[in-house]
């Protein structure tokens, strides 16, 4: 694992920006669209956008299967199915709601990492965070959506399963894909955007009597743009350096960035629980996430004894 420098600190606050601004434009975008040709959208502007920057770059797509089998996972797995649940989501979920929920994807990546991945192990901290940010979830589902609020809770917990693929697909990544970032992004977009066209298509879905709005175009635009072709260039780039616990902490600025922008662009409201919830989360991802500085001991700050010398 790579140690974080200042560059890759600004692409992770950048694709933080990009994730946390999605809820509110998704929720703009599924108010006049369906959930599956929002997504079909985002995917094939994406698509196009990074598969022509791989071939300007000079790269190809690999004909290898078990290669294709990579695409094939990330892309379901990290865009296709997460945007589909999302969007679903969202149609019952506000946008703000939507994005703590997300919250829960560091903790279960922290889980699976801890599970799969032997460079990141468990410890007391790791425990504190996983418990911690189970409980946010909690307090911010709450007992009332448990006892059945219908279309509400079934939007939380698409939102909920849209988090799992998030985490499993991070960690295929750290564990599995060697293939160069710029390839994968293409890779995967591509593999996304057929299943989400085959999707569409079987179900049988009347493209033509579609009602496109400015903003819900807007939407797909931006989606497709920032959301999808940037975010997965950015992403691709950065599990392999950063790791996957250490990656999962974008998702601990989405829930305030998502909270944000709902409340202020589409005058979302703030409510006291999930301002617990919030904060819950947040502390227990931090816990879960960062390691405390161990102190140098007076052995280990000892120049090492050169073993062989030189002549």
């Amino acid at each position: 694992m790579h140690k974080a420098s200042f560059i890759d600190i600004l692409l992770w606050l950048a694709l933080a920006a990009m994730w946390s601004s999605s809820y509110a434009v998704i929720k703009v975008g599924v108010a006049t669209l369906e959930p599956s040709v929002l997504v079909l959208g985002r995917l094939l502007i994406g698509t196009l956008i990074v598969y022509g920057v791989m071939r300007w770059r000079g790269q190809t797509l690999s004909r290898q299967p078990a290669v294709w089998l990579s695409y094939v996972v990330t892309g379901l797995l990290g865009s296709a199915v997460p945007f589909l649940l999302i969007s679903h989501g969202e149609q019952s979920v506000d946008s703000a709601l939507a994005s703590i929920l997300m919250g829960a994807a560091p903790v279960i990546t922290m889980l699976l990492a801890a599970w799969l991945v032997p460079q990141e192990p468990w410890s007391w901290r790791t425990v504190l965070g996983v418990t911690g940010g189970l409980t946010g979830v909690a307090v911010l589902v709450g007992p009332t959506a448990l006892a059945g609020l219908g279309a509400q809770l079934g939007g939380q917990l698409a939102i909920l399963a849209a988090t799992l693929c998030y985490a499993t697909s991070t960690i295929y990544i750290r564990r599995f894909v060697t293939r160069p970032p710029l390839e994968m992004a293409a890779g995967s977009m591509l593999a996304g955007t057929l299943f989400m066209g085959c999707s569409v298509a079987a179900s049988g879905a009347d493209l033509s009597r579609i009602t496109a709005t400015g903003p819900s175009l807007g939407a797909i635009v931006y989606l497709g743009l920032f959301s999808t072709a940037l975010a997965n260039l950015l992403y691709f780039h950065l599990v392999p350096r950063l790791g996957a616990t250490r990656m999962s902490q974008v998702n601990f600025a989405v829930p305030v960035g998502g909270t944000v922008l709902g409340v202020v662009l589409l005058g979302e409201a703030l409510t006291q629980q999930r301002l617990i919830a919030l904060a819950i989360i947040i502390l227990s991802i931090y816990l879960g996430t960062s390691k405390p500085e161990r102190p140098v001991t007076a052995r280990e700050n000892r120049p090492p004894k050169d073993r062989h010398p030189r002549p």
